[in-house]
């Protein structure tokens, strides 16, 4: 097979992998819709009766919660940050694009500079294919 043929195949199994993972996705989403439905009824009737869990025959449903922490204002949150000293409210790591600016390619894709110190950078090679007109 000459590449022009490989290039031909790769996107026909890309294209044959995005409807597959699009039709698993459309059916999960179907599925999670019913799912959620019994789960808000199950619910509905714990809260009804006062108990934060149910044990059945089937298994055992229960109360849970499900959590999440989002940056409204980063400003007044570092501010906050740095006056209390409450670093704990920070991940450690690091912004991939901030450590590729500071590395500064050049025109043919290398890294004139080396990664900040502390910082390991890796950059795998490999192939993308796009489709043709």
């Amino acid at each position: 097979m000459n590449v022009d043929d490989l290039t031909a195949k790769y996107i026909e199994l890309r294209e044959r992998k995005a409807k597959i993972k699009k039709e698993a996705e459309d059916a999960e989403a179907a599925l999670s819709v019913l799912q959620d439905a019994i789960g808000d009824k199950i619910r509905e009737i714990m809260h009804a009766n006062g108990v934060t869990s149910v044990k059945t025959a089937h298994g055992t449903a229960y109360i849970a919660y499900r959590e999440s922490a989002t940056v409204a204002d980063w400003d007044v949150l570092l501010g906050f940050i740095k006056k209390s000293e409450a670093w704990d409210l920070l991940e450690r790591r690091v912004s991939k694009s901030a450590v590729k600016d500071r590395m500064e390619e050049d025109r043919n894709g290398n890294y004139t500079h080396e990664p900040p110190p502390g910082v390991n950078f890796v950059r795998v090679e490999g192939v993308n294919v796009r489709r043709g007109k």
